[in-house]
This record gives structure tokens, sequence and C-alpha cells, in this order.
């Protein structure tokens, strides 16, 4: 089951929600470390950089997701 949020909607259209709203900001907001005075080194940076640090970082967060969840059983 999923959880719901204040809006009466599940926690996953929230998120799908948010995805559509702010699209590639979310992006540059993350790989700025939300630093908006980093925002225009961000978009100045060749696009495979980015693609490949924003897989890294997705594909550590679920190695260390993971391994937390792991521990907790």
């Amino acid at each position: 089951m999923e959880k719901s949020d204040e809006g009466g909607g599940s926690a996953t259209d929230a998120q799908a929600n948010f995805g559509r709203k702010w699209g590639w900001f979310q992006s540059i907001h993350t790989l700025a470390q939300g630093d908006v005075r980093r925002f225009d080194e961000v978009t100045k940076t060749r696009v495979h950089e980015c693609f490949m640090m924003l897989s890294f970082m997705k594909d550590k967060a679920e190695v260390e997701a993971k391994r937390i969840k792991q521990n907790f059983k």
C-alpha cells in the first residue's frame, strides 16, 4: 500500500506530479547541490557529463538504501 500525501493522492502520484512540474530543474538543482549560484556552471557543463554524474548519484543512493535495508532485517 502506498503512503498518502495531504492532498488525498498517493505519494507516488505526488512524486510524478512534482517531476512533471519541475522537469530538468530538479536535475540542475541536484548537480548544483542546491546552490543557485552554481546553476550557471552546471548548465554550461557537457550534457553527457551531467548524465554520467546523475546516473552515478542514483546508483550510489540505491546501493546505500539496499545496504541500510539489509542492516534492519
